[in-house]
């Protein structure tokens, strides 16, 4: 079975990011120590972490999506880069297909705060009833599909989400990245992305971007 990532949710209603800095979506790297020691914006703009007030760690020489509160500094020597202030991980494993979830698909219900695309990425805000239990989120391949004529590709991707015994109380957000640089391979001219879910209001929404992956 693939084991589900999870997720503490973030309260809509709590002060985690401290105010007046940037708050971002970002692809953050680590050391052979495994602290983090540069950061990608969605830009595409590698920027090295100067310090980081959260003193994270992470897996040695591995990358990580966060969504992350910082200010960017330069340091005494010149550098440009920026200070981390407070950071939550983002869930953004690549999706799998359906048969791989042995114990099934589960699809309980989360709506959309907002979701944009990023650097090689789907970034998604949800929003989840939840009381005091983790849930468990993933992405499910449903289909992938390329017009042979045009090189186009279609992906269809649905959230999995697990939240298994919690009550519905109260209203709090999910991170989540979609990773999609997977989708391009050979002569793959484009992609459509269709990325689904089942909304509270017992229907089942879809979404559609345009992915067009950084060289």
């Amino acid at each position: 079975m693939i084991v589900g990532l999870c997720l503490m949710l973030a309260g809509c209603g709590d002060d985690y990011f401290v105010p007046s800095v940037k708050q971002d979506y970002l692809t953050a790297y680590s050391s052979a120590a495994g602290e983090l020691t540069s950061v990608m914006t969605d830009k595409g703009v590698r920027l090295p972490v100067l310090a980081d007030a959260t003193n994270s760690r992470i897996k040695a020489d591995s990358l990580v999506r966060i969504v992350c509160n910082y200010t960017e500094e330069t340091s005494s020597d010149g550098i440009a880069g920026i200070r981390i202030n407070a950071l939550v991980g983002a869930v953004s494993p690549i999706p799998e297909p359906a048969e791989n979830f042995e114990d099934g698909v589960r699809t309980d219900p989360a709506d959309v705060l907002s979701i944009w695309m990023g650097l090689d990425y789907l970034n998604c805000i949800l929003e989840v009833k939840a009381q005091n239990q983790a849930h468990y989120f993933h992405f499910v391949e449903e289909e992938v599909e390329t017009d042979n004529a045009t090189g186009h590709r279609t992906v269809d991707l649905l959230l999995y989400h697990d939240a298994g015994s919690d009550l519905q109380a109260y209203t709090q957000r999910a991170y989540l990245s979609v990773p999609l640089r997977q989708y391009v391979s050979g002569d793959v001219s484009g992609v459509t992305i269709r990325f689904s879910l089942h909304t509270y209001e017992n229907e089942v929404k879809t979404y559609i971007f345009d992915y067009n992956p950084a060289n």
